[in-house]
């Protein structure tokens, strides 16, 4: 449990040092078992999985039930391939694919920063300061990094500014506004909510990380809840996570069979 006792604050820059300290540092990363709890707007659905993740290189994703796999995923940093073994058919897209799914931008390093436990900036930076506009503070016994200053958050979220936040994305490049927040526990400085809030089209993510547990003298998440929010849907994802394995020599194993259909 995070205690509610007063905190004292630090600077954003150290924050940010140390939560990356703490963050899951790994070359080789397997987790052999994770139980998935999914509901969407029209149906439940439960099954299992087991993931392998080679550092900024490749993310391997087995989906089975009743140990007979369903489908695999295989993520790079420039590319999403899937197979579907129920269908017989196969899927090599960009990340645009798993983005429509979600209704918010993803990429590699986006979804490698949630397996990782790590800080990361959903802006791009082209000055390779991504954390530049952020601010830190304390609130209810954790520490915050919020990805813009009150003052200027104020300013844009007041009626009848919406030019300020055309604006305010013109300079930063950016096409749509989204607020973000890192809620970081004060003892172990690992993320313990991360909390996207897209105001340009009414859209948010939430993920929740608990049940720590060490993994190689780390500490690493049993639980991960995520939730996806939008006019059009709402999305969730439960996820249990266990039998960790750092050992460097995991294999990588996805083909596309040759009879498979390319999904259009």
């Amino acid at each position: 449990m995070v205690t509610t006792e007063k905190i004292r604050p630090i600077s954003t820059n150290r924050l940010i040092r140390k939560v990356e300290d703490k963050s899951f540092d790994y070359d080789m990363l397997a987790i052999k078992r994770i139980v998935c709890q999914y509901e969407g707007p029209d149906e439940k659905a439960s099954f299992r999985a087991n993931l392998k993740s080679e550092k900024d290189k490749q993310i391997l994703l087995t989906i089975s039930k009743i140990n007979i796999p369903l489908a695999r995923l295989l993520l790079t940093p420039d590319s999403v391939k899937m197979v579907n073994y129920l269908k017989k058919e196969y899927l090599e897209e960009a990340y645009d694919y798993l983005s429509d799914l979600v209704d918010m931008e993803l990429n590699f390093e986006l979804i490698q920063s949630i397996i990782s436990n790590e800080a990361f900036s959903y802006r791009d930076d082209p000055r390779d300061n991504d954390f530049r506009e952020f601010i830190s503070y304390a609130d209810s016994g954790m520490y915050i990094l919020q990805s813009i200053k009150d003052r200027k958050l104020d300013k844009i979220e007041q009626k009848g500014k919406e030019d300020k936040i055309d604006r305010y994305l013109n300079k930063l490049g950016e096409d749509d506004f989204i607020v973000q927040h890192l809620y970081i526990d004060p003892k172990t400085f690992k993320i313990r909510k991360i909390v996207l809030n897209d105001q340009s089209n009414s859209r948010k993510v939430t993920v929740d990380f608990s049940d720590f547990e060490k993994v190689d003298r780390q500490l690493y998440p049993g639980n991960i809840d995520i939730l996806f929010a939008s006019p059009e849907k709402d999305l969730s994802m439960k996820i249990k996570l266990s039998k960790f394995s750092t050992e460097k020599d995991q294999s990588f194993n996805f083909n596309i069979p040759d009879k498979y259909d390319r999904i259009q």
